[in-house]
C-alpha cells in the first residue's frame, strides 16, 4: 500500500482538478434530495445478525453483527471495504469518532479503529456500560449502571485510569452528546446532566420520568424527552428551560432538528413535528406500527422504518408524507441516508438471512444484485486522497 501512494496521488489530484474544471453536460441534481419511488440498486448478504444502528460517513456504511464482526461497506461500489472481528459477541452498534470508529463488545472491551479498519487501541472498560461510547477531541465518554460517568484518553492503555469520573445517583441511560464544551447525559431518574471538560457539573435539569433517548443539540438549544411523555427545550449553556410540551407518547429516539422544525418519534406510533421556537405541534404522522428503529434525516425529510416491512418519508416543512417503499423483507435496523442512496437492512422471512440493501430513485422495476462480502476489497477515492495528502504533509 505504501508503495502505491506516490503513484496514485498525482493521478488522483489531476482527476479531481479536471472534474472540478469540466463543465457539467446536464443540469445538476441536488444530491441531498430523497426522491421516490425507490428501487433496489444492489445488495450484500450479511453473515450474521445486525445489532444496533448502522452509521455512515463519506459514503461508507459501518455496521456490527452479534457474532462480533464490524463491517465497512462502500455504498456507491456496493462492495465491502473491510471487516474486523472482536473477541466477544456484540450487542451495540458502532460509533463514529473524529476519524475513528469505536465498538464495544459484550466482554466490555472497547476497540478503536481507523477509517481503513486497522486496530489503533483496545482496552477493557470499567463497570457495566449503559450508554453509547463516543469520542470528542481525543477523549471517550460513557456512563454506567451504577451512576458513574467517565472520560478516558482515546489512546489509554490497559493499565491507565480515567481522566475523570463523575459519581451520579442513578443509572446513566442516555448520552454522551456534545454541546459546545459540555457533554450531556440522561439518567433513569429523569435528570439531564451537563459536565465540563474537567468532569465538573455545569448544570443539572430535573424532569419526571427516565431519560432514555439521547438528547439532540442544535444551535444553543438542547431537545430531549422523558418516559413520562414530556418533551423539553433547554438553553444548552445554562440548562434553563425555554419550553416544554406534553405528548401522547414517550420519545423513543433522539429528536431530529432541521430549520425551524423538531421531529420526535414517539411510543404511540406517531411522529410529531414541533416548532423550535415554542414547541407547538405543527403536524404529526401516524405510523402503522411501533418505530423501533432510529429514524434518519435527509435534509428536511425524515426517513423512518417501523417494526414491519418498508420505510416511509415525511417532509418536515410540508408536514406530510412524501413517499414510502414496501420492502421484500422485514427491516432489522433504521435506514441510513448516503446521498443519493437509502441503505436498509432486511431479513428474509423464509431463510432468516439478513441483507444490506441499497435503494436509489428509479422508475423501473426493482432488481437485486448480490455480491460476495468476503472477497470484494475496495478503497474509495476520498480515502486515498486523504491518505496521500497526509503522506505529502509528513514528507
Amino acid at each position: 500500500m505504501h508503495q502505491l501512494k506516490p503513484v496514485l496521488l498525482p493521478g488522483i489530484c489531476a482527476l479531481l482538478l479536471s472534474s472540478c474544471a469540466a463543465e457539467s453536460p446536464r443540469p445538476l441534481v441536488d444530491p441531498a434530495a430523497v426522491r421516490f419511488p425507490l428501487a433496489e440498486a444492489g445488495a450484500l448478504d450479511i453473515d450474521g445478525t445486525v445489532v444496533g444502528q448502522p452509521r455512515a460517513k463519506d459514503s461508507i456504511i459501518y455496521f456490527a453483527t452479534r457474532e462480533g464482526f464490524l463491517t465497512a461497506v462502500v455504498a456507491p461500489a456496493r462492495q465491502v471495504f473491510w471487516r474486523f472481528k472482536t473477541d466477544h459477541r456484540v450487542s451495540a452498534g458502532p460509533e463514529l469518532g473524529e476519524g475513528r470508529i469505536l465498538l464495544r463488545d459484550e466482554g466490555n472491551i472497547l476497540y478503536v479503529l481507523d477509517r481503513l479498519g486497522a486496530l489503533l487501541h483496545k482496552r477493557p472498560l470499567g463497570g457495566v456500560v449503559t450508554t453509547a461510547v463516543r469520542e470528542r477531541a481525543g477523549r471517550i465518554y460513557f456512563g454506567t449502571e451504577d451512576g458513574r460517568i467517565q472520560a478516558w484518553d482515546v489512546g489509554a492503555k490497559a493499565g491507565d485510569g480515567p481522566v475523570w469520573t463523575y459519581e451520579g445517583s442513578a443509572p446513566v441511560a442516555a448520552g454522551p452528546v456534545f454541546a459546545g464544551e459540555l457533554v450531556l447525559f440522561g439518567t433513569s431518574d429523569g435528570r439531564l446532566l451537563a459536565l465540563d471538560g474537567s468532569g465538573t457539573l455545569a448544570w443539572d435539569f430535573a424532569a419526571r420520568g427516565p431519560v432514555t433517548a439521547d438528547p439532540a443539540v442544535a444551535g444553543d438549544c438542547v431537545y430531549f424527552g422523558t418516559g413520562e411523555m414530556s418533551f423539553f427545550c433547554l438553553d444548552a449553556r445554562t440548562g434553563k428551560k425555554r419550553w416544554s410540551r406534553r405528548l401522547q407518547g414517550a420519545p423513543l429516539h433522539p429528536a431530529l432538528v432541521h430549520g425551524s422544525r423538531v421531529a420526535v418519534a414517539a411510543s404511540n406510533s406517531v411522529v410529531y413535528v414541533l416548532s423550535r421556537r415554542g414547541g407547538s405541534i405543527l403536524s404529526w404522522q401516524i405510523v402503522g406500527s411501533r418505530i423501533v428503529h432510529e429514524p434518519a434525516a435527509a435534509g428536511p425529510v425524515l426517513l423512518f422504518a417501523s417494526s414491519g416491512r418498508g420505510i416511509a418519508a415525511h417532509d418536515l416543512k410540508a408536514g406530510r408524507r412524501i413517499g414510502e417503499h414496501l420492502s421484500s423483507g422485514q427491516w432489522v435496523a433504521g435506514p441510513v441516508w448516503v446521498p443519493p442512496f437509502v441503505v436498509g437492512f432486511e431479513e428474509d422471512e423464509v431463510s432468516g438471512r439478513q441483507h444490506l440493501v441499497i435503494f436509489e430513485h428509479r422508475a423501473g422495476p426493482p432488481t437485486r444484485k448480490t455480491k460476495d462480502p468476503e472477497h470484494s476489497p475496495y478503497e474509495p477515492l476520498a480515502v486515498l486522497v486523504r491518505l496521500g495528502l497526509k503522506a505529502m504533509k509528513r514528507g
